[in-house]
């Protein structure tokens, strides 16, 4: 593990392995640097791929009051040290702050991102505020499970039975350790996307997204793609929201085949 320090002041834990040209992966909400766990290695063959903890998650800290803001400065606080021009690849809540981070930004090699997680007009319906106070208050309460359980079913559409055999598995624990995080991405979540603000991104983009994701996440995916200037679109057939973990050889390709 490998530190920087961001802009107000707080350490951001990252990792690094390979070599080529350096790949930036932000990661989705409920997790974190881990769920690069399948595909850093195999990207690791054809690029330097850093991989981080978002702030409030792992080795990062967790300065607050907590603002979307700071999240583009941790990124711009790598890719300083990192000294070269970089991909930055972005999945779900990370592909908001990835896609946000790159509106400020002309030096990036290219922009990746997977099924970002803005709710765009006519997807689906916001979670009112309640939703929020609710998990406020169960990790208030030290009720991180309670919390974790509300935001799964209530952001990613999980079904108590999804729920249920996310439990018995092993990734439970470790969902369970960046619980304390979820208000942050719940703040992005609450974000409304802007054509107009990201007409000007001239940098080479791609957009991802899974043939059997929600059809939320998919209209959302289309909409971003079209409202980029240097944007296409690429479908990984039969995948869902996490493809880097059910198809991790079918995600690599299709960064690879764009990126490299």
């Amino acid at each position: 593990m490998e530190t920087v320090i961001s802009t107000d002041g707080t350490p951001i834990a990252f990792w690094r392995e390979g070599s080529g040209p350096p790949l930036v992966l932000v990661h989705g909400g409920l997790c974190d640097h881990f769920a690069w766990f399948f595909v850093a290695p195999l990207l690791a063959r054809k690029f330097t791929v850093y991989t981080f903890d978002r702030r409030g998650r792992g080795g990062s800290g967790d300065t607050q009051p907590y603002a979307a803001e700071r999240e583009h400065e941790d990124i711009a606080a790598l890719l300083k040290a990192i000294g070269e021009p970089a991909h930055l690849l972005g999945h779900s809540a990370g592909g908001i702050v990835a896609l946000q981070a790159a509106e400020r930004r002309h030096d990036l090699r290219s922009l990746i991102l997977y099924e970002p997680g803005f709710i765009v007009d006519g997807a689906r319906e916001l979670p009112g505020p309640e939703i929020l106070v609710q998990m406020q208050s169960a990790l208030a309460a030290g009720n991180r499970e309670a919390a974790l359980r509300i935001a799964m079913r209530e952001a990613v559409g999980a079904t108590d039975a999804d729920i249920a055999a996310l439990a018995e598995g092993p990734g439970w624990t470790r969902l369970l350790a960046v619980a304390g995080a979820i208000p942050n991405d719940w703040a992005l979540w609450q974000q409304t996307f802007s054509a107009e603000k990201v007409r000007g991104l001239r940098t080479p983009t791609l957009m991802l997204m899974g043939s059997s994701s929600p059809a939320w996440l998919r209209k959302g995916t289309e909409v971003i793609c079209a409202a980029l200037p240097n944007a296409r679109l690429v479908v990984l057939p039969g995948q869902g929201h996490s493809a880097m973990i059910t198809a991790p050889q079918a995600f690599v390709q299709a960064v690879i085949d764009f990126a490299a």
